[in-house]
């Protein structure tokens, strides 16, 4: 296996540990706050995807149908991982039975739905040139990359945004528990804007950039939390 190949399996693997625990840390503390759900949310989508990730990358599958087809399920569960940090927003600013009503539930279905539906449409395929030389390297037309990459940007600077603001709001301990959500959060939004140049340029190594500064940004947000 190509050296490039095998650190694209094993990062995404480190990745799935790390986000995994963070999920299971989330809801271990109090499982029956939203805000720890939603956080929980964000981890375990993480851990699946990269899950789901690794394993089209073990070059044990078809590469015109198997692996497309697990590079869109990847995708959308990225949208649905980022997405429930808009859900941490929401349940901070608002009251748990509020962000769970219908209308801010309504509001990420529509946003999930408009940063999906083009996976359908332009569907991702495997560079063949990179498979000959045995790595997988996806490509998602541009248009619709650079769109959802966008859209995926707007809700991550919106939540850091918005947890600036509750930053300002808040005193004491539960300043110092977001200010270290909001760091976590902001380490996420730059690893996932090394995943946007580099699929642009088509610079494999970013992806392992993106995965570092995603862990990195886990165990922050969760060292948050013990606060």
């Amino acid at each position: 296996m190509d050296p490039l190949n095998f650190i694209k399996i094993l990062a995404p693997l480190i990745t799935v540990v790390i986000a995994f625990i963070a999920g299971f840390i989330e809801l271990r503390l109090n499982p029956k706050n939203w805000l720890n759900r939603w956080f929980a949310s964000f981890f375990f989508s993480a851990s699946l995807a990269y899950l789901i990730y690794a394993i089209y990358h073990l070059l044990i599958f078809s590469p015109f149908i198997i692996i497309s087809i697990a590079a869109v399920v990847t995708q959308i569960i990225f949208n649905f991982m980022i997405l429930s940090l808009i859900m941490t927003v929401f349940v901070l600013e608002k009251f748990a039975e509020i962000a769970m009503s219908l209308k801010y539930l309504g509001i990420m279905a529509v946003a999930f739905i408009l940063m999906s539906f083009g996976y359908f449409i332009w569907f991702p395929e495997v560079d063949p040139e990179f498979y000959a030389q045995a790595v997988i390297n996806t490509i998602t037309p541009p248009v619709w990359f650079i769109f959802v990459n966008i859209c995926r940007m707007v809700v991550l600077i919106y939540v850091v945004i918005k947890y600036s603001l509750i930053i300002k709001k808040t005193e004491g301990e539960a300043k110092n528990r977001i200010r270290w959500f909001f760091i976590g959060i902001l380490i996420t939004i730059v690893g996932i804007s090394f995943n946007l140049v580099g699929g642009i340029f088509n610079f494999i190594l970013t992806e392992i950039i993106t995965l570092i500064l995603i862990n990195f940004g886990a165990i922050i947000i969760v060292k948050g939390f013990f606060i």
